[in-house]
């Protein structure tokens, strides 16, 4: 742009100096034309001589775009660059490329939390001109600024996997519906018996031994009442098969290793943290398989089970004694065991919000289409803004709410917790990213 602007320059006041020198000398009658060129000449002499304007301002004018323009500013993910086609006619061009920023004017900025910099943000913050949109999946010790409401506000939109964000997918983790009621991986209950008799009734397998819900905590209690297999490094007492023992963490819903858990009779999914609707593999893979799964974590969990008994929540144990006794029972009657597993056994699934999740927003069990899903309500929101909507949405905490850490052990807040004062130095640490982004000139 800028070798051509001032070669066009060039051209203009050449003529226009030309022109000039034939009328001094008298040679020539000037033209209409010529007169055009001489005016034309004067006209960027005055420009450059008394304005601020210069090609480099030239330079930074932007190109327009036929549609409104949205930018991944987190690098890495998800790596879009097309023109997007959503409902209601609703068009956009997608980019992850930070550069086009200096061509476009943008619409729009979207923001992978696990990627997301505060300290390298795209300033000043216009929450009623620009919109941001937040992708968030991981567990909440991933970016701990934004289990706090001040950080989330900065955003208008989420996609998470809390039901109340814009763009939810709880489900995430289950990554084919038919998985739940498919017996491919089921071992039924008479020959999980005679494995008693080569492994413990319980499986535990985790290699984070530090988590703000005391996982290791609790089962090393329980563990003191009931035989528990533990594999990997938090509280190890027993080895993986040779086969497994290579990166184990990556094969976890290979085939053969989905065939070894399913021999357990329950299996131990306690999460990372307790969240509303974060829901995990752990969860997920032990409904798979057919195992039953020890679960505690998200609080909302019974709205995701298959049926009332899938799984033995520890809230409803809340003790290890308690729990130990509770599974005593069940392995000594066959028949209160199996009614944990009628997703297997009867192939039934009678938890209707369940299905009403699967049949609602099938997208979720795809991560490019949860991409996708999100940056089209982003465009539409833009359409929406172009024809007149002048509302701002912002992000609250239902949209990913994550409480002080609770505890397995005790079911509540453990001072002596660590990760409590982890907890509240994030909350002091988001308010002041807000206070600093949004006052941003």
């Amino acid at each position: 742009m800028d070798k051509q602007l001032k070669y066009y320059v060039n051209v203009i006041k050449l003529s226009a100096l030309n022109m000039l020198r034939k009328m001094t000398r008298g040679l020539v009658r000037v033209t209409l034309r010529e007169l055009f060129l001489i005016l034309l000449a004067l006209f960027f002499c005055v420009l450059w001589m008394f304005s601020d304007v210069s090609v480099k301002d030239v330079d930074k004018h932007k190109t327009s775009n036929k549609y409104p323009v949205i930018l991944w500013w987190t690098k890495e993910f998800p790596g879009t660059s097309e023109l997007k086609h959503c409902s209601n006619n609703a068009k956009c061009y997608v980019y992850s490329d930070r550069d086009k920023e200096k061509l476009y004017d943008i619409g729009a900025y979207l923001f992978y939390a696990s990627n997301l910099d505060f300290e390298d943000l795209p300033l000043p913050r216009r929450p009623s001109d620009i919109i941001w949109g937040l992708f968030h999946e991981e567990s909440p010790r991933n970016v701990e600024e934004l289990l706090h409401e001040k950080a989330l506000n900065l955003f208008n939109f989420s996609t998470t996997f809390s039901r109340y964000s814009d763009v939810p997918f709880p489900l995430h983790h289950l990554n084919n519906f038919g998985d739940i009621t498919s017996t491919k991986y089921f071992v039924n209950t008479s020959t999980k018996n005679k494995l008693l008799e080569e492994i413990a009734p319980i499986m535990y397998l985790q290699s984070d031994c530090e988590t703000s819900t005391e996982r290791d905590a609790y089962v090393e209690q329980l563990m003191k009442y009931i035989k528990v297999d533990s594999y990997g490094a938090c509280l190890k007492n027993k080895d993986l098969p040779e086969k497994f023992k290579n990166d184990y963490l990556n094969n976890l819903n290979e085939r053969d290793f989905l065939h070894f858990i399913a021999r357990y009779k329950f299996v131990i999914a306690i999460e990372n943290g307790a969240c509303n609707d974060y829901v995990t593999e752990k969860f997920w893979r032990a409904i798979k398989v057919g195992t039953v799964p020890i679960y505690f974590g998200s609080p909302l969990i019974k709205d995701w089970l298959p049926n009332e008994k899938s799984a033995i929540l520890l809230q409803d144990f809340p003790t290890p004694k308690i729990l130990y006794e509770h599974i005593k029972e069940l392995l000594e009657n066959d028949n209160l065991y199996d009614q944990y597993l009628d997703h297997k056994t009867k192939r039934i699934i009678s938890n209707e919000k369940l299905i009403d999740e699967h049949r609602l927003r099938p997208y979720q069990f795809d991560g490019l289409k949860i991409v996708n899903k999100f940056e089209c309500h982003v465009c539409e929101k833009m359409h929406a803004k172009m024809n007149g909507d002048t509302s701002v949405n912002i992000v609250n905490k239902k949209h990913y709410d994550c409480p002080k850490p609770l505890s397995a052990l005790t079911l509540g807040v453990n001072p002596a917790n660590s990760w409590i004062y982890s907890w509240e130095s994030a909350q002091n640490k988001a308010k002041q990213i807000y206070d600093n982004i949004i006052n941003s000139d």
